[in-house]
């Protein structure tokens, strides 16, 4: 393999960004995002609306359960494909961002 298409070797020296904590919360009755804190997932729901964010303040957010984050989303349209879960999609997100919803 020539020099340039070898990875850098990897050194844990303070360098590297710590990744957030994200965790999949429940905003009112039928929305997910990924986000730190409870805060964070209302203010960001209300920014993708281009809501004021004090608007969502009444708005329940509760941390989605173990069963939620695992149970497989289907496609609205036939066949109905399965397209994947609040887990893995989690496991995509490196920033607060809107996961998934339905109306």
């Amino acid at each position: 393999m020539t020099t340039e298409n070898q990875s850098p070797e990897f050194e844990l020296n303070g360098s590297q960004t710590a990744r957030l904590d994200l965790r999949c919360y429940s905003v009112g009755d039928q929305d997910w995002v990924a986000a730190t804190s409870e805060e964070e997932a209302r203010r960001l729901l209300a920014e993708m609306n281009g809501d004021d964010p004090a608007d969502y303040e009444d708005w329940d957010v509760e941390l989605t359960s173990e069963t939620m984050l695992d149970r497989q989303w289907t496609d609205e349209d036939p066949p109905h494909a399965e397209c994947g879960c609040l887990r893995d999609w989690l496991a995509e997100a490196t920033e607060p961002t809107y996961l998934m919803g339905t109306e």
